[in-house]
């Protein structure tokens, strides 16, 4: 699992309880992976980044609707031994992501999309829609945050919310933000942690 990227989003769907849902890992041509998780509370999120780190994940991603106290729960858990970073929402997404959390918390149906960045992926194969009580998420692999926009135009019409894992530039974020012509919220993970390579032995 060296290399290996860990997401986690929260869901208090029981079936879930910290365990990943059946999903494919999909694995790049330097051997690293992409696990897709989930958990109900900070403290199950930092157990599972804990478990994550101790076998070899570089890297852990918390979802938007997290936030700093369930990151800084979690890079209290991993030490050191893997870079934490978490999603977060650019000025102009702000009354966008603020309406669509009026809408979760009433227990509303919405759509999002995840994109992550997996080398050697293929965005229209690697991916997979996950039922989240009554929303739906979509995730989809891109192989570089370069084609992040033309996936974010495909579904721009069809989502209230989409986020973006595993590394993405400034102008691969801000081409997602054209591509959907500021309609959806676009919210993108932001380490407050430098990277592994960083850290003491």
């Amino acid at each position: 699992m060296a290399g290996d990227t860990a997401i986690i989003f929260r869901s208090e769907e029981p079936e879930d309880s910290g365990a990943p849902p059946p999903a494919p890992v999909r694995t790049g041509p330097d051997g690293a992976a992409t696990h897709i998780l989930t958990a109900p509370t900070p403290a199950a999120a930092a157990a599972l980044a804990a478990e994550y780190a101790k076998r070899g994940t570089t890297t852990v991603e918390l979802c938007g609707a997290t936030g700093y106290p369930w990151a800084a729960e979690v890079e209290a858990a991993v030490r050191g031994r893997a870079r934490v970073g978490t999603v977060l929402f650019g000025f102009e997404s702000l009354v966008d992501v603020a309406r669509y959390k009026r809408r979760a918390t009433a227990g509303e149906a919405q759509r999002e999309l995840f994109l992550y960045v997996q080398p050697g992926a293929d965005p229209a194969k690697d991916r997979f829609v996950r039922p989240a009580g009554p929303s739906t998420s979509t995730f989809v692999a891109v192989p570089e945050a370069s084609a992040g926009a033309a996936v974010a135009a495909e579904f721009a019409d069809s989502v209230q919310l989409i986020e973006l894992y595993g590394g993405w530039d400034g102008e691969s974020v801000a081409a997602v933000i054209r591509a959907v012509e500021e309609r959806v919220p676009v919210g993108v993970a932001v380490h407050s942690a430098p990277p592994p390579a960083a850290f003491d032995d």
